[in-house]
């Protein structure tokens, strides 16, 4: 038997002689512990503590929704409750719980995971979007693209390139805007393979299940607002297809672009970032260098957004100038471009928005209420002749949901008396 062969350990658990020399060696050679349990056991006994985890926060999750359940100023209502006598003053708001709770794995977690680990696109937006959880409100995320984590880049591009000055003999054109689009590559993967790869994702969506759980609830001669690019209202329940506005747009539509962006106003946003940064001390006028001596800043972001007077900045050269200009003209251009273009689809409804002036009852299904969606809810209320007499019965699955749905009533003005909840 060879040395490598040499069991050295028991498993405390199970008994099974485990761990090699060879093992013992490696484990010596990084200072790490000896195992006390056999690779298999090892295993069991990760899968029992994820286990344990996720029944702790369920436990949590359950406790938080009872303490903050009975402070809601909101009626609690079951689903058979919900009595729609007429379904020409009924309309239908359907979000992406819709689907989800039909089994189709629409969640923006589900996009992430067929992108795959090393794929460029999934890398941008989890280095580049400053969000803790890009995924988790993904749309949202689209609006903080890291502005100094491009333009820092800038030089080292431009050394890569070799761009000389402007009036070398030997500049490139090609290579000084090479450069450019390099460092502001992430601009032009989020613009251009995102929406090629969200479209392909979303043309698989598939129910997995072939239950009808709002079954008796759907009036199917109703008026629909569909936020889903999915047709499953029409294949599931039955719902006429005329019935049914797809706002943001209907797959089967092969020309057009399914609407996706964040619903910020971007000079806000810009805003929110100056502000934040603009203390640090890599972005002040007078930096300490290596030496103790102070010089001016020529830190690209500090030059882009920080300066107050051009002419006083520490340019280096008029290529690199124009260089870090064109490359912010790059980068600011993309939140716009990002942003869900509501106005639009505003406009091209706006027949359809004066038609809900007799609605007097609205389900709200599997919508999560973001601030994204807001226009369109202000919009409903706008064209309708008794706006606050109309009733709202609202769907929701968690606490997160509660607290949406709370802010959602406050800011559209609706009076809580008007508000029935029921959870799905």
């Amino acid at each position: 038997m060879s040395v490598e062969n040499i069991h050295l350990l028991k498993c405390i658990e199970c008994g099974t002689d485990f761990f090699t020399e060879g093992e013992r060696d490696f484990y010596n050679s990084r200072g790490l512990n000896m195992p006390k349990r056999c690779k298999a056991c090892r295993t069991k006994k990760r899968i029992r503590y994820e286990q344990e985890e996720k029944e702790r926060e369920r436990l949590e999750r359950q406790k938080e929704l009872e303490e903050f359940l009975p402070t809601l100023p909101f009626k609690q209502i079951e689903k058979v409750e919900i009595i729609l006598t007429d379904p020409n003053t009924t309309l239908f708001i359907i979000g992406n719980g819709f689907d989800i709770m039909h089994g189709v794995p629409s969640s923006y977690y589900n996009f992430r995971d067929t992108i795959g680990k090393n794929n460029i696109l999934r890398f941008t937006l989890e280095t580049y979007i400053r969000k803790d959880d890009v995924w988790g409100n993904f749309e949202d995320g689209l609006a903080y693209l890291d502005r100094e984590m491009m333009l820092g880049t800038i030089d080292s591009w431009l050394d890569g390139f070799g761009v000389p000055d402007e009036d070398d003999d030997d500049f490139s054109a090609a290579d000084f805007f090479a450069a450019q689009e390099t460092a502001a590559s992430p601009v032009f993967i989020l613009t251009q393979e995102l929406p090629k790869r969200f479209r392909r994702w979303v043309n698989t969506l598939e129910p997995h299940s072939v239950s009808k759980p709002l079954e008796g609830l759907l009036k199917v001669e109703s008026r629909f607002i569909n936020f889903n690019y999915t047709e499953f209202l029409e294949t599931i329940y039955g719902v006429p297809g005329k019935n049914v506005l797809y706002i943001h747009g209907d797959r089967r539509n092969k020309k057009a672009q399914l609407v996706l962006g964040h619903g910020h106003d971007t000079e806000e946003v810009l805003g929110e970032w100056y502000h934040s940064n603009k203390g640090r001390k890599e972005f002040q006028p007078r930096i300490m260098g290596r030496k103790g001596r102070f010089y001016n800043n020529d830190n690209p972001v500090y030059l882009a957004y920080f300066l107050e007077d051009d002419t006083k900045g520490n340019w280096k050269s008029q290529m690199r100038y124009d260089a870090i200009n064109n490359t912010v003209r790059i980068i600011e251009d993309y939140y716009d471009e990002s942003a869900k273009k509501t106005s639009d689809v505003l406009a091209k409804n706006q027949l359809y928005f004066k038609s809900l002036a007799d609605i007097k009852k609205i389900v709200v299904i599997g919508h999560s209420l973001s601030d994204v969606d807001y226009p369109y809810f202000k919009e409903i209320n706008n064209y309708n002749r008794n706006s606050t007499e109309m009733k709202w019965c609202i769907s929701w699955h968690s606490v997160d949901d509660l607290r949406r749905i709370t802010k959602f009533v406050s800011v559209m003005d609706i009076s809580n008396s008007n508000v029935g909840l029921f959870r799905t």
